[in-house]
């Protein structure tokens, strides 16, 4: 029976180490074997004449097309949950006791410990 030859593909160009390690492990937590590559090995970006990537990026192996697709899959849907949009930040609130300014994410009066409406 001849030996299955696993074939590398590059899946993802992360933000920096931490963002690759990620994604490296939930794909090992998947069952594949993946890799981070430029992880640390160029401290800055390059620029200019430099077309060498300098990002770290996330790297499989794998049997066949459909692991591939499937790793491709679940660095999509990695990759798009880090884009949901930022919470919106609540406004601060004037005390009804007092009428002093408090910050959104105080729930009593920092002056006279009036609770906060509703």
């Amino acid at each position: 029976m001849g030996r299955v030859k696993k074939t590398e593909a590059k899946l993802y160009v992360a933000d920096g180490p931490a963002d690759a390690h990620l994604l490296r492990g939930l794909l090992e937590s998947e069952g594949f074997t993946a890799f981070v590559r430029n992880d640390g090995t160029v401290p800055l970006r390059a620029v200019g004449l430099f077309e060498m990537e300098t990002l770290p990026s996330v790297w499989v192996l794998a049997d066949d097309d459909a692991q591939h697709e499937r790793a491709a899959a679940i660095a999509e849907r990695y990759a798009s949950g880090k884009r949901r949009p930022p919470e919106p930040v609540e406004e601060s609130w004037r005390c009804r006791s007092c009428g002093e300014m408090v910050e959104a994410q105080f729930m009593a009066c920092w002056s006279c410990s009036t609770p906060r409406d509703g």
